[in-house]
């Protein structure tokens, strides 16, 4: 079968990926995959060797209209897998309803939905009337273990502060008033600001930084034994699955479907939005309560992931040839 993934070679379609199943290569745009040309309706107007398609994300820069004409121009059968019901890159009010009427219009064209959680498909089922949403969840992201002790602290880690992470130096305060708290960023401009009024706060060890190699990421995390996800919006998080991975247990905020991903309830302890001390005693809780390892058999999961995956592509072949 010859599946047109959307994105390919991204680390979450390659782990999917069913046996017998080949992804045709990403497109190289200036080194990137994006814009991907097969979301234009026209590109399908040239015949293509493609059995199906399945768009994971990417397509923030069309229109609810521009993906409408590509489902009724779509000689294949889609699949869709809804990462983000809220995306976490926009922030503007405007957009935000833009990508869910975006969602919807590949919802309702698709002949299999998934998503990662049971809470996600009750979103879908009732923002979209969708109710036949496959719930798959998401496979590890952790190859190989270091070999670290873990402090008992909490940690976060900004990256050169996304847009659906929290800015405000208040949030941080407040979160060091409950634990030591460990935050990383990227030694770049756009963290300048935000470095120099943490320095100023007592219980905050500040780690300035050049983006990680996975080893280091994972060693860094693993280092720790609580993790927050400073999060305002989105839905689901490799992040969080990295760190149950490792072991490491993770205050979450209430926006998204972030708690609905965690192979245990110990391990994760759920935060309002925004507030840096119920953060802080989300992270305390989850400090008292002791190291929670990972609870179940990820290379067991994986392969039902992908046997999954490959029932899912088969009854929408089924169902292109039924129509």
């Amino acid at each position: 079968m010859k599946v047109l993934s959307i994105p390919a070679e991204h680390v979450y379609p390659q782990a999917i990926q069913p046996e017998g199943v080949s992804f045709h290569p990403d497109p190289d745009i200036d080194g990137n995959w994006w814009p991907h040309p097969a979301l234009e309706a026209q590109w399908w107007d040239t015949p293509r060797d493609v059995d199906l398609v399945h768009i994971h994300f990417g397509y923030e820069h069309r229109t609810p209209e521009q993906l409408q004409e590509l489902v009724d121009a779509l000689p294949v059968p889609l699949v869709v897998t809804v990462h983000d019901l809220n995306n976490p890159h926009l922030s503007d009010p405007a957009d935000q309803e833009r990508h869910r009427a975006n969602v919807g219009v590949l919802v309702r064209a698709a002949k299999q939905v998934v998503t990662l959680t049971e809470s996600a498909a009750a979103t879908i089922a009732q923002r979209y009337g969708r109710e036949d949403v496959a719930v798959v969840g998401h496979p590890a992201v952790v190859k190989h273990m270091p070999e670290v002790d873990a402090e008992a602290d909490a940690a976060i880690f900004l990256k050169s502060l996304r847009a659906n992470a929290v800015a405000d130096v208040e949030f941080y305060r407040a979160i060091a008033a409950r634990v030591p708290l460990t935050v990383y960023m990227h030694d770049v401009d756009a963290t300048l600001q935000l470095h120099e009024e943490l320095s100023l706060i007592d219980g905050i060890t500040l780690v300035r930084h050049t983006p990680m190699n996975d080893h280091e990421l994972h060693s860094a995390v693993a280092s720790h034994r609580v993790c927050i996800l400073p999060y305002v919006r989105g839905t689901h998080s490799g992040w969080l699955e990295m760190c149950r991975d490792l072991g490491v247990s993770v205050a979450v905020p209430d926006c998204g479907c972030y708690a609905d991903q965690a192979d245990t309830p110990e391990a994760v302890s759920v935060y309002r939005t925004g507030d840096g001390a119920d953060a802080g005693w989300a992270a305390a809780e989850l400090l008292a309560a002791g190291p929670v390892p990972y609870r179940g058999d990820r290379e067991a999961q994986l392969q039902d992931i992908k046997q999954i995956h490959a029932r899912i592509y088969t009854a929408a072949l089924n169902a292109g040839a039924a129509r």
